[in-house]
């Protein structure tokens, strides 16, 4: 979680929390990090400052799995994650199969933590596809002072290795993954 002056930013892991909070710092907005026992994923019930302005930003599904898998190939998996712990695989097909038959639907219900439930959203609920966009949209509805310009010309962070660990679905998991992340698949309008 960031900590802004007017707004709080809610960081859902692999939706461009990272860029986000470098493009934040970057564009001159004094913030500071809030973390609970060394985890920056902080959702709604911890958050600090309540009365704040909340934005956060949420990702296909389907890219949302490819992502984690790099990220963690990448950069190791969590032994301390059940997560990481039950569906570890150095195959991606393998790995999402474990997700689907262990923990279906778990990006949905995790994001209600950060985002609320569909009748009680927090203010601003931004999409990885259009991060930039989706930033400064949220920046200037929050009422905070800052560079556009700086936020736009930012280069990608923290990206993970593409070519080296290559995920590809089959038709069949792509199916799947959509179908178990359904409430996220229709709440956001991803097809």
């Amino acid at each position: 979680m960031l900590i802004l002056p007017k707004s709080c930013f809610l960081h859902v892991p692999k939706t461009g929390g990272s860029w986000v909070k470098k493009a934040i710092a970057a564009a001159g907005i004094p913030c500071k990090s809030y973390e609970m026992s060394g985890n920056p994923h902080i959702g709604l019930k911890n958050c600090p400052c309540p009365e704040k302005f909340k934005f956060a930003f949420v990702r296909h599904p389907v890219n949302l799995y490819r992502s984690y898998w790099q990220y963690k190939m990448t950069f190791g998996w969590d032994s301390d994650n059940l997560l990481d712990q039950t569906c570890q695989s150095d195959n991606f097909r393998q790995f999402i199969r474990h997700v689907l038959d262990q923990f279906s639907g778990v990006y949905s219900d995790n994001l209600i933590e950060f985002i609320g439930e569909t009748n009680d959203e927090i203010e601003f609920v931004g999409k990885y596809e259009n991060l930039v966009d989706d930033l400064i949209a949220a920046l200037n509805s929050a009422g905070e002072t800052f560079d556009e310009q700086i936020i736009r010309t930012l280069p990608p962070f923290n990206v993970s290795d593409k070519v080296q660990f290559p995920a590809v679905y089959t038709p069949q998991l792509e199916a799947e993954i959509k179908l178990a992340e359904q409430k996220i698949m229709s709440r956001f309008d991803y097809v």
